[in-house]
């Protein structure tokens, strides 16, 4: 690939992006031409979102506007009507090579409870934990109690940054 892409529907990056404060702002929240690589690890940190959506947060979100990246392989909820959910992703390979479909993931106690609790399908978690499909997925037992609105992740690594200018604007194409 050339050094610079010129706008345009080749540009990898799709028609908007928006550039993070993270690092020496190489990290970007952008659009792409290439629509099936949405949620895939396929670079080193963009997000890469479908050409509505970015466009969407793009016309949203201001300069200096907080972001808050959660790199957590198990996030869970437990909704306002009582439904619970799960999302499980691939954890991050810690070394080159390693699979992460099986790659252990630890699990709080925070989570321990959600799985016991009588609310919790306890086979769905274990199909959800196992595929590791990177979406939501209800794990409510039949006639799980509700609940109050809870979303916890099973670790707590968070990276902030801010949406930055450059020269005077956000990056757009």
């Amino acid at each position: 690939m050339p050094p610079v892409v010129p706008a345009g529907p080749n540009n990898p990056l799709g028609r908007f992006a928006l550039r993070l404060g993270v690092g020496n702002g190489e990290y970007l929240i952008h659009g792409t031409s290439a629509p099936d690589s949405v949620g895939l690890r396929v670079s080193s940190g963009c997000m890469r979102m479908n050409a509505p959506d970015i466009k969407a947060l793009f016309e949203q979100v201001r300069v200096g506007t907080r972001v808050q990246i959660i790199n957590e392989p198990v996030k869970f909820s437990v909704e306002p009507d009582g439904k619970r959910y799960i999302e499980v992703h691939r954890p991050l390979a810690q070394v080159e090579g390693e699979n992460p479909q099986i790659t252990p993931i630890t699990h709080s106690a925070d989570f321990a409870s959600f799985v016991s609790q009588a609310g919790s399908d306890k086979a769905l978690i274990d199909k959800a934990l196992s595929r590791r499909a990177g979406i939501p997925v209800a794990v409510s037992a039949a006639n799980g109690p509700s609940a109050s609105n809870n979303v916890q992740s099973v670790q707590n690594s968070r990276v902030s940054a801010a949406v930055t200018e450059e020269d005077g604007e956000k990056v757009t194409q």
